[in-house]
């Protein structure tokens, strides 16, 4: 064999021998043994009614997490997901007890081409309390909007009461039950299962709740509803000095609705009444409609606001002329003035109505017989006025009476002047 022949054998054993060389290289070097941690692994609860049966619940917000410690070659380790991991602790295995209870994890599967280091030290802290149950009322939280002129009557939920159970924290956080729901545009009757809610007082859905039934059959009546006219009651007797000037309602109609033959014998309805003698000055008051047998009002109409508005007592001044009678033969008399003051009250509303010739102003002189200066207040009277109206005031005047002299007692006096004058 020459040269040239040995030097192609060669080659090829070379490139053998690296290449062995180089897989024992990576298979003792590059993914050699090594051990990790897997942080976060869940552990899965199973058999949770052995709980249930002891009366005792898992509390609430808990989550189960272990860290593995796994061994095996590098390619392998880098291979792995923690879904590869089944972890589970069997509540039937143990008796549990009220509060913190420290239990072993079993690993039921796993990649089998990795070791798990610290299978003898896998554990979790499970928090457990009461098991309590208690009974609440199914409410409606459904929102319906009718169409223009109908109504929708008061849900009717059944069943109207359920049992919830669970751990006693979640029971106790449980304010009500409710039935979430959005209609709009109704104009016929609503039925439907729907799902109950259990949830706290901030409206926050409860999780961990067992319901004894977990929808309720709800019916909404809807009908076409009737308008007629509101009539406010009162009763009593406003105080004295005070006048009812008007009642200003906040509506002047209801809806009612109800069945067709009730609704056509219903042309008003009356509230509650307004007792009169415990109002002192103008107010609002809220009343409720009595509602007629048979029928209901609109949802958020039950009740209205009324305005008492009252008038009081004030008073008004007038310039009035008077008249004299009954005078004295031989006597002059002459007042001070021709027109008077005269003050009247009346109720604020009425008394701007009335005029100067609805007061009569007199004085009877009959029993002026002497001379001198005497002061006098004339008699006035309402002329068609009711007893709503009083004279509060008039002005006293002062009258001056003088003897007249006749005209013979003149003439005779001056013949005698003239004769002594002789």
């Amino acid at each position: 064999m020459d040269n040239k022949e040995k030097n192609k054998l060669i080659v090829p054993i070379i490139c053998l021998l690296l290449s062995i060389g180089l897989w024992v290289y990576v298979t003792n070097v590059e993914n050699k043994i090594r051990t990790t941690e897997i942080s976060k692994i869940p552990v899965e609860l199973v058999n949770l009614d052995a709980l249930t049966s002891s009366k005792l619940a898992l509390s609430p917000n808990q989550e189960f997490y272990v860290t593995l410690k796994v061994e095996g070659n590098t390619n392998d380790i880098n291979k792995i997901k923690k879904s590869d991991f089944k972890l589970q602790v069997d509540l039937s295995e143990y008796a549990w007890k009220k509060g913190t209870n420290k239990v072993p994890v079993s690993i039921v599967d796993y990649p089998i081409s990795i070791s798990i280091r610290n299978t003898n030290t896998l554990t979790i802290q499970v928090n457990i309390e009461d098991m309590v149950e208690k009974n609440l009322p199914v409410t409606s939280n459904i929102k319906v909007k009718t169409k223009q002129g109908y109504f929708a009557s008061e849900p009717t939920i059944s069943p109207e009461e359920i049992k919830i159970s669970g751990p006693e924290s979640s029971v106790n956080s449980v304010s009500k039950l409710i039935i979430n729901d959005s209609k709009e545009e109704v104009s016929e009757d609503i039925i439907g299962n729907y799902e109950i809610i259990p949830v706290d007082e901030h409206g926050d859905e409860v999780e961990g709740i067992t319901l004894s039934q977990g929808t309720a059959k709800v019916e909404i009546k809807v009908s076409k509803g009737k308008s007629v006219k509101i009539n406010i009651s009162t009763v009593g007797t406003l105080p004295s000095g005070v006048k009812l000037k008007s009642l200003e309602s906040s509506r002047k109609t209801v809806e009612i609705l109800g069945p067709k033959e009730i609704l056509d014998t219903i042309n008003e309805v009356t509230t509650t009444p307004i007792d009169l003698s415990s109002i002192t000055n103008s107010q609002d008051v809220n009343l409720s409609i009595n509602i007629p047998e048979g029928v209901k009002v609109a949802q958020g109409e039950e009740q209205l606001s009324v305005r008492v508005n009252l008038v009081g007592i004030i008073s008004k001044d007038f310039s009035i002329k008077y008249s004299l009678s009954g005078a004295n033969q031989g006597l002059k008399i002459t007042p001070s003035k021709d027109v008077i003051k005269v003050t009247i009250k009346g109720f604020e509303d009425e008394i701007s109505s009335v005029s100067a010739d609805k007061i009569k102003a007199s004085i009877d002189l009959s029993s002026y017989k002497e001379e001198g200066t005497f002061e006098v207040t004339p008699k006035v009277s309402l002329d068609g006025l009711n007893t709503n109206y009083s004279v509060s005031y008039v002005e006293p005047i002062s009258v001056t009476v003088v003897k007249e002299v006749a005209q013979g007692d003149n003439n005779n006096n001056s013949n005698d002047n003239n004769n002594n004058n002789d």
